[in-house]
């Protein structure tokens, strides 16, 4: 699978913004002017970044901003250390040629915009022609930011361990297989919903050829070493339990979202193993079929579940 026929492609160039910059070197004696000459070149400040994440009211954008701005220079100061668009561009480049190659019809975004948003917001979002990301929320997982008992609340360790700034492509890359292809939450029985998420990870794995296998699945790299080592075991107990083909949706949810651990494989074993074996049904299907094939990711889209894992011969 490891062939990548999208290497050949055409670059894109993608032109950045970085607003965290912006934002944070504006002259705040001067808050009012300084805002309203970036409001005119940067929209997103005002119509995303104010009213919609920080929730402040048109009416008091200055003294709004100004708190904020007060509040986050700490985290501003730690991003520019890091400064991980220098790494990520260049590889998010990478990502939207292989996107562009595999699914030519989609519009991509026409921009990155770099900002720092609050903490409990979003590191990625796709905008009318501008991809976003929060930079806020790849500071590194051991930073202090993420260890306040408010913002565990939102993110538990099991999912802020990943806050690091090799998962902007990684998120980026998830956002725009959710775009492409939105996964229904209808349950359609587990082995389906496997087998739909199964599909995704394939595609991941297709427009970020040289992501580590754990970071895709968002799995740390023991739970990844252990899942592959109780692949069988985990296969078999679905089969002796008859929850391969349950419509029950709190097994679907047991087995398919994320967790610090699987209530039915223990502690080792990441809550969300079911994405595992669903990628895994994939990959047996797709041994079998040409290299070209292998390389049709609208096909496999389309694909009914039901069919690729009647033909996939599955058996870990």
């Amino acid at each position: 699978m490891q062939n990548n026929p999208a290497q050949n492609a055409p670059e894109i160039i993608l032109p950045m913004e970085r607003l965290d910059q912006v934002l944070f070197k504006m002259d705040t004696t001067h808050i009012k002017d300084s805002l309203l000459a970036r409001n005119n070149r940067y929209p997103f400040i005002s119509e995303v970044l104010l009213k919609q994440m920080l929730a402040i009211d048109s009416g008091d954008s200055e003294s709004g901003l100004l708190s904020f701005l007060n509040a986050y220079r700490p985290i501003y100061s730690a991003v520019q250390k890091l400064n991980s668009p220098a790494t990520a561009h260049p590889q998010l480049q990478t990502l939207f040629k292989n996107v562009h190659y595999y699914f030519p019809a989609y519009n991509l975004p026409k921009k990155i915009i770099y900002f720092i948003g609050p903490l409990d917001g979003f590191g990625n979002a796709i905008g009318s022609n501008y991809m976003a990301i929060g930079l806020q929320m790849f500071l590194g997982d051991t930073s202090s930011w993420y260890q306040s008992e408010q913002i565990q609340k939102y993110f538990p360790p099991y999912i802020s361990r990943n806050f690091t700034p090799r998962f902007i492509p990684i998120t980026a890359a998830k956002n725009l297989v959710q775009d492409i292809a939105p996964n229904s939450n209808l349950t359609r029985g587990l082995i389906i919903e496997m087998i739909e998420m199964g599909k995704r990870q394939y595609i991941l794995k297709k427009i970020l050829p040289e992501s580590d296998d754990a970071d895709l699945f968002g799995y740390s790299a023991a739970q990844y070493a252990a899942t592959m080592n109780a692949e069988q075991n985990i296969w078999n107990y679905l089969l002796k339990m008859n929850l391969v083909y349950s419509k029950d949706p709190k097994v679907t949810s047991q087995l398919l979202s994320e967790g610090p651990f699987s209530i039915y494989f223990g502690n080792d074993i990441p809550g969300n193993v079911g994405v595992f074996i669903g990628a895994q049904i994939i990959n047996s299907w797709m041994k079998q079929q040409s290299e070209q094939d292998q390389s049709n990711l609208i096909a496999l889209l389309q694909m009914p579940a039901e069919k690729i894992f009647a033909e996939s011969k599955y058996k870990p």
